[in-house]
């Protein structure tokens, strides 16, 4: 046997016996949560049973929702506890064949790499980087759900002094999910949240619009995210396509996203106020009936001191930030809290230390009957097992813009008075724009001509602009002229009383590619040249591969 050889079998019995684990399940369970949409059906239903005998104040309802919380917190924590994160890749590589049930992940990145080197306190135990300790430094800022929400993130790059997409790079590493600035799925909810409830009266009246969605962004910048049109016969829905179809056309308005991780069931409050008040008011302090139950239920439990129980809440929601908590979270400290309490000379501080549960051998046991069973009959009609149905992983569509562009925040609506002191209304159009954004770059004044075949080429002939950002080319060629972008100033227009503006025509950038990507985000096909492209390779991988993958997520 090799050194090699040896320093891997050793290094594998201690991650077996010793390993740092999110979940306190046995692994080949917490295994199957990744898997097995059996399994996390089984999960949830066992959980909302035992939330509903443990918390008898909790509706049916709500017992499911907490199982399903608890199953996703548990699904996400056997993400982490199956990943081996690497910064020596001749490391990774003698580990691979030794433990081929883990995923073995070498950290490339160099933004991520020099947090390491600059913060080896975090990240180092006895003079060597420590996978465990990496996952667990991460999991101080996500929390027990398992997942980095906004916030969290926002706090990390704080902490480290870095972006928050180097922050997301890390957490991913460590095999946590992430909530995406202004995500689909947020605006997607934006726009049902507001124009959902009425639907079926709206659909009655056929009428035609044009909304928009909005993001607002942690700073107080805002964001157009979306356009929503439709007709009485028709309904187009942009990026949105297929998940609004049955949206109101007549009482649709903008919708508000904000991107700051969701809702804070705390209401501000810290873990230390929700405590020490314990059920005194507690509805003016946690947000949500069942929340306020599931927090009654950990204040009521004799075990845990005050102090313990906010220490547990803290774990639970992320250490290391602290100021929002989410549903998920709370099921995550009621899981810990019940640990604790039924465990009373365990000390909570050391919960985030213990290993996982470990399935001996890593073998499921064998089920044995309590009592003899009889000879099954050969003629008795059996019913045929059916296949369980895989995990479909998503395809999605990633952009990559190879050229520079500049933002430019178009503006509408803006009041004022003409010479005579007349109200007028005022905003940008395109070719205001284009004057001031752009010269020759031969150095040649722009005609009106010139003007006009820019204002044509980024915008489309004869349409307008609506409210929001859009971005610019730093160099274009029209008809076989350079143009170069400057940092001109732009006049305003007036806007002709009852006229409607259109929507500006997405530019389609020179140099931009389009990769179609899977749902852990790995390329399956690069370098398309437009969207519609990469989207029709989507639908091919999809079709030639109907058990592993679903169409198409965006």
């Amino acid at each position: 046997m090799t050194d090699a050889v040896k320093e891997v079998s050793a290094q594998t019995v201690k991650y077996e016996d010793g390993q740092y684990r999110r979940s306190r399940l046995d692994r080949l369970k917490a295994r199957a949560l990744k898997t097995s949409r059996d399994a996390r059906s089984v999960f949830k239903q066992e959980k909302a049973e035992e939330y509903k005998r443990d918390i008898p104040e909790l509706t049916n309802r709500q017992a499911r929702s907490f199982g399903k919380k608890t199953m996703q917190n548990e699904r996400a924590a056997a993400r982490v506890d199956d990943r081996m994160v690497y910064i020596d890749e001749n490391k990774m590589n003698a580990l691979k064949s030794a433990m081929p049930d883990y995923e073995h992940v070498y950290i490339d990145n160099e933004k991520v790499r020099q947090i390491i080197a600059e913060n080896p306190e975090d990240f180092y135990v006895d003079g060597e980087f420590s996978s465990d300790q990496y996952k667990r430094r991460f999991g101080g800022f996500t929390g027990f759900d398992n997942k980095a929400n906004l916030d969290e993130i926002a706090t990390a790059s704080a902490d480290y002094g870095v972006n928050k997409k180097t922050i997301r790079k890390a957490m991913k590493y460590a095999g946590y999910d992430t909530e995406k600035d202004l995500t689909w799925l947020y605006k997607t909810l934006a726009a049902l949240g507001v124009l959902g409830a009425s639907a079926g009266t709206g659909a009655l009246l056929g009428a035609s619009f044009t909304s928009n969605v909005w993001g607002v962004h942690n700073d107080g910048s805002s964001e157009l995210l979306d356009t929503i049109k439709t007709t009485s016969n028709a309904t187009e829905v942009g990026a949105l396509r297929g998940l609004l179809a049955g949206v109101i056309p007549a009482i649709a308005l903008a919708a508000v996203v904000k991107d700051n991780g969701g809702k804070d069931i705390f209401k501000g409050n810290t873990a230390e106020e929700i405590v020490a008040k314990g059920e005194k008011n507690i509805e003016s302090r946690i947000k949500g009936e069942k929340n306020q139950k599931m927090m009654k239920a950990i204040l009521k439990m004799p075990n845990i001191s005050d102090e313990d129980k906010a220490f547990i809440l803290k774990l639970a929601y992320g250490e290391l930030t602290g100021k929002k908590v989410n549903d998920r979270e709370l099921a995550a400290a009621y899981e810990i809290a019940k640990f604790c309490n039924a465990h009373p000379d365990f000390d909570p501080k050391d919960y985030d230390k213990l290993p996982g549960r470990k399935q001996p051998d890593d073998k499921v046991p064998e089920d044995k009957p309590d009592k003899e069973t009889k000879p099954i009959d050969q003629n008795r009609p059996t019913t045929p097992v059916q296949p369980v149905k895989p995990e479909l992983c998503d395809l999605s569509i990633g952009k990559i813009d190879g050229v520079k562009v500049h933002d430019y925040i178009v503006r509408a609506g803006i009041k004022g008075k003409d010479k005579d002191g007349n109200p007028i209304t005022l905003g940008d159009n395109p070719y205001n724009i284009v004057m001031g954004k752009y010269k020759r770059a031969d150095g040649k004044p722009m005609t009106h001509n010139d003007i006009m075949a820019v204002r044509n080429d980024i915008f489309g002939k004869g349409k307008g602009l609506r409210q929001g950002k859009i971005q610019l080319l730093d160099e274009l060629t029209v008809n076989g002229v350079p143009y170069k972008y400057q940092n001109g100033k732009v006049e305003l227009g007036t806007v002709a009383k009852g006229s409607k503006m259109n929507f500006f025509k997405p530019v389609n950038y020179p140099g931009a590619s389009y990769n179609v990507h899977d749902c852990n985000n790995n390329i399956l096909k690069d370098k398309l040249p437009d969207y519609d492209t990469a989207k029709k390779e989507a639908e091919r991988i999809a079709k030639e591969n109907p058990n592993k993958y679903n169409f198409f997520i965006q």
